[in-house]
């Protein structure tokens, strides 16, 4: 299926590179003519694989990809060198050391493959140029330039490839790639000898522009049969990258039931078009008919050696002997050919068997991937909520799962929260009765705050307070949540005393009533304006304030462009005015107690993202209108900037926007979490940023969830910036 990501395209590119010491002496092979060509010296693998994303949604699948190529590379004979997750540096070093360490030799093959996300770009010409995202590359619609200057574009690429000096390069992109430096030349298998001679640098993509690849690869299964003979279609032995883009055209456009369609070409320059990048098939040989038998042999014969003693061999599902079989006469004519042992995936080709000729096949037999586990919890009570700990995707019952241990957790208000791990064996089922016991008085984990009896307070500039009790949650968010990052690590917090919230986040007319009442200039205002959203990227703005934020607003919406220096005026007015030191901001453990309001959930409303629109104004349909290109969710809340407070429906204690409209400065600074319990954590005592939560009217979903954590320095400010206050009792 594809995925809903505006302009993501998935792009898992390989190039692999041929080293020395490979194999001894050069790779020759055999001639239809029975001569010996001779290949290469020698064959290296570059494998990158890149899943683990800091501002792009993750991609384990891609990761998954490059290790399996991996693996099957390595048994075909190659040394393989694997490259995961790297940043942009790392990604470019790599493909250095390649072009000037290894592919300076000419008698060499080289072959890349990468694996993750891609991006493509209009240019002014209409032309297309794509680019391969590193793992720390920012997205191009919030900060275009340090996109560009992170990720590797095409022409890069291009430029890597010509500085090449070794014979014959291929580039093989799981991905779906808009760009013109390759030309779709397609031709139909030669003579190896003449593809062998001539320098060539090929590229195969698994789809066109406007299709976008699934994070579970069909492209990546249909890859490695084919380089494992299943692409071989004039039955020489060798696989060549021509017959391989024939094959994957073919193969992956059935599999993937025409929702990709794979492309494949060489490089525009004819002096680097004419030869043909040659694969041997595993075991390093392949059908190669021997001479012809004496007058009146109406006999064929069939040889076949694997790198397993044992195999069965059968030929239409009948045995005929087990490897090493040696010559075998068969009758001659169009056979399946099949070799198998128990605990290895088996090999199927069909095999043209002459009268007069004998045919050798040399296969490879992989190790069989290891069956599923499943998984069934029965607790009690039957609405607890389990999680596995130490994997991403969220428990379901009877879920498919790799052999090992996983980290089990069942909790449920009113209950202990258990905790046990289990160690699934390989295609095991396991099933788990896990019963819960109710807490003690007082004891109850997830204890809804909520409001206490008559605990609302509104101060006389209008500003309601919601009391919050005492109760005790897991902060941070669990491995599996999407979107989250390393600095959410999930710990208890306890807080221990009531405290009042702000009902809703402060408004343009509570802070006019503090700028007229003290003449209050903000630091936008002192420094050159406040940072602005504009042509999709940040740019600060000279003239653009809390009363002039770049959109329409009234005193009822959130105020803006407020930094956390900002909002410690207004609070020290606020003090002043009512005579008290009851008013601050509120730690983040008391933010994040406050937003989730007894929920576990990665938003107070559910997992579902589509409902957002009714819950909390994030960047959805109507922000795209106006910025165009950007990630949102699909709904549309008529609202591109800030909404009036109060607009969308509160969370369980009363409050409003805790999520979305405007980020909220929290009283911390801003450092990693402990991986302890904790009671009334106030954070560190020095720092260098102050930690906002909640996300504003521009944050991307990923952004819009109770655990997000944002950093800024204490005096930075931009118009989705804002706060609302706690009040002590």
């Amino acid at each position: 299926m594809k995925k809903n990501l505006t302009i993501l395209i998935i792009l898992p590119v390989f190039i692999f590179v041929l080293l020395p010491g490979l194999l001894e002496g050069a790779i020759t092979v055999k001639s239809p003519d029975g001569g010996e060509i001779r290949l290469y010296k020698d064959y290296h693998a570059l494998v990158i694989g890149v899943g683990d994303y800091d501002f792009w949604p993750d991609l384990p699948g891609a990761v998954r990809d490059a290790e399996e190529v991996s693996r099957s590379l390595k048994s075909m004979g190659m040394v393989v060198t694997t490259l995961l997750n790297p940043a942009s540096g790392e990604l470019k070093a790599a493909l250095d050391r390649l072009v000037y360490g290894p592919a300076r030799e000419k008698d060499r093959a080289i072959l890349i493959y990468f694996s993750g996300h891609g991006e493509t770009e209009t240019l002014a010409n209409g032309e297309k140029l794509g680019y391969i995202v590193p793992r720390d590359a920012p997205l191009p619609s919030r900060d275009h330039v340090g996109f560009v200057n992170s990720a590797v574009s095409m022409n890069q690429l291009e430029t890597y490839a010509l500085r090449i000096q070794s014979k014959h390069v291929l580039m093989v992109f799981d991905s779906c790639f808009s760009g013109t430096v390759f030309s779709s030349v397609r031709s139909a298998p030669t003579d190896i000898s003449e593809k062998s001679a001539r320098d060539v640098r090929q590229f195969i993509t698994a789809g066109n522009e406007d299709e976008q690849v699934p994070d579970e690869s069909v492209f990546r299964r249909c890859f490695v049969d084919g380089i494992q003979g299943e692409a071989d279609f004039n039955g020489d032995g060798y696989v060549t990258a021509s017959e391989l883009g024939m094959y994957l055209d073919s193969a992956v456009i059935n599999y993937s039931r025409g929702s990709q369609h794979p492309q494949y070409g060489k490089i525009r320059d004819p002096r680097l078009d004419k030869g043909d990048f040659i694969f041997t098939l595993p075991g390093g040989a392949a059908d190669v008919p021997g001479p012809a038998g004496t007058d009146g042999q109406e006999k064929a014969s069939l040889s076949v050696e694997a790198n397993l003693s044992g195999a069965r061999v059968l030929l239409d599902g009948g045995e005929i002997g087990r490897t090493p079989l040696k010559t075998r006469e068969i009758e001659p004519g169009r056979y399946r050919l099949r070799v198998e042992k128990e605990g290895f995936k088996p090999y199927e080709k069909t095999v043209v068997l002459e009268t007069g000729r004998s045919l050798a096949r040399s296969v490879f037999l992989s190790p069989e991937e290891p069956r599923k586990s499943r998984l069934f919890v029965d607790a009690k009570p039957g609405d607890a909520r389990v999680r596995i700990l130490n994997i991403k995707p969220p428990y379901e019952r009877g879920m498919d799962l790799d052999g090992g241990p996983y980290h089990l957790e069942v909790s449920a208000p009113g209950y202990e929260t258990r905790t046990e791990w289990v160690d699934l064996a390989a295609g095991e089922d396991r099933y788990v009765d896990i019963t819960l016991e109710t807490t003690g008085k007082g004891e109850s984990f997830f204890q809804p705050g909520g409001t206490a009896a008559g605990g609302s307070y509104t101060n006389p500039l209008g500003m309601t307070f919601v009391l919050l009790s005492p109760g005790t949650y897991s902060m941070g968010s669990p491995l599996y949540e999407w979107g989250r990052t390393e600095h959410e690590s999930p710990h208890e917090v306890r807080i221990s005393t009531s405290f009042y919230v702000q009902s809703t986040e402060v408004t343009v007319g509570q802070w006019r009533a503090f700028a007229a009442e003290t003449g209050y200039r903000t630091e936008a205002e002192r420094n050159g304006g406040t940072w602005f959203i504009d042509g999709g990227q940040w740019n600060r703005r000279p003239g653009f304030y809390w009363d002039n934020p770049g959109f329409t607003q009234t005193d009822l919406h959130p105020v803006t462009c407020i930094s956390w220096n900002d909002a410690q005026a207004f609070i020290r007015w606020l003090n002043g005015r009512e005579g008290t030191s009851k008013y601050r901001l509120p730690t983040e453990a008391e933010w994040e107690y406050a937003c989730r309001a007894g929920t576990v959930t990665s938003r107070y409303w559910g997992e579902d993202i589509f409902a957002s629109c009714r819950h909390a104004n994030m960047a959805d349909q109507s922000a795209r209108r106006v910025f165009t290109g950007w990630t949102v969710v699909e709904c549309d809340d008529g609202h591109a900037f800030t909404a009036p407070v109060g607009s969308y429906s509160p969370n369980a204690y009363g409050l409003y926007d805790m999520l979305g409209n405007a980020w909220e400065w929290s009283q911390d600074w801003c450092a990693p979490y402990p991986t302890f319990a904790q009671i009334d954590p106030r954070g560190p005592s020095s720092g260098m940023s102050r930690v906002l939560r909640g996300g504003s009217w521009e944050s991307m979903p990923a952004s819009v969830r109770s655990a997000n954590r944002y950093c800024l320095v204490p005096d930075m400010n931009n118009n989705g910036t804002g706060f609302r206050l706690a009040r002590d009792r």
